[in-house]
């Protein structure tokens, strides 16, 4: 049995850079994808699973988030924070104005068919931590090992790393709250916990899409039916 489900904070406020000129008048989080938006997915995935308080952090264009939101999701409890032109750690201060109790934290750009639920009870099994979602990487080039004088070692295939990749879908505890408010980054947010071994990590295997570039885009349109099966 789940104890209070957490809020999810979805970070929205990015400029999606890479994705001009697609993202001159729509922010990243409202690139359609096989016609619907990116958020339009996270946030189904998550009322998949009964999470039914969101904070979604704004910046670029929020105004048209806020639009979305209104024409499409209407009756959810959901709080949009526009922090304007500022970086993640803000970002996450000021949602956490209207958190007081533990908070998933979802990338705006990033569609997973992840276990919520799983992810929660693993969260829940631990004390006083908190959580990142990972997700396996594999080399698309076949890679090599070499020795002093070149000569080739070994050679493997399109290798799938012993690291593994950050994904979001974080859960942060309550207790760790302060941190969004001592540290100046969110990467020394993370840092600080994994000095103090407070941060364990959830491995994700299923299908993961992330939508930063032009070719992630195509990838995302010709796999996002894999999610929805």
């Amino acid at each position: 049995m789940l104890n209070k489900k957490p809020t999810v904070i979805i970070l929205c406020g990015g400029k999606g850079m890479r994705l001009r000129p697609i993202t001159n008048d729509l922010p990243k989080p409202l690139i359609p994808i096989s016609g619907k938006p990116v958020l339009h997915y996270i946030i189904n995935q998550c009322m998949k699973y009964d999470l039914d308080k969101f904070v979604i952090a704004t910046g670029y264009k929020s105004k048209k988030i806020s639009e979305f939101i209104d024409s499409n999701f209407r009756d959810l409890d959901c709080a949009l924070v526009d922090s304007g032109d500022s970086d993640i750690i803000n970002r996450i201060r000021d949602c956490l104005d209207l958190i007081d109790d533990d908070f998933i934290l979802c990338y705006g750009d990033t569609i997973s068919d992840i276990n919520l639920n799983n992810l929660q009870e693993y969260h829940k099994l631990q004390s006083n931590i908190s959580t990142v979602t990972s997700f396996p990487i594999l080399i698309p080039f076949g890679v090599m090992s070499l020795d002093d004088d070149n000569y080739v070692k070994s050679f493997i295939e399109k290798p799938v790393l012993k690291d593994v990749m950050n994904i979001g879908y974080f859960y942060f505890s309550k207790v760790h709250h302060n941190l969004f408010f001592k540290h100046n980054s969110f990467i020394e947010v993370l840092d600080d916990l994994c000095n103090q071994k407070e941060l364990k990590c959830y491995n994700h295997a299923g299908i993961h899409i992330t939508i930063n570039t032009i070719q992630e885009l195509e990838y995302a349109n010709a796999n996002i039916s894999k999610i929805l099966k």
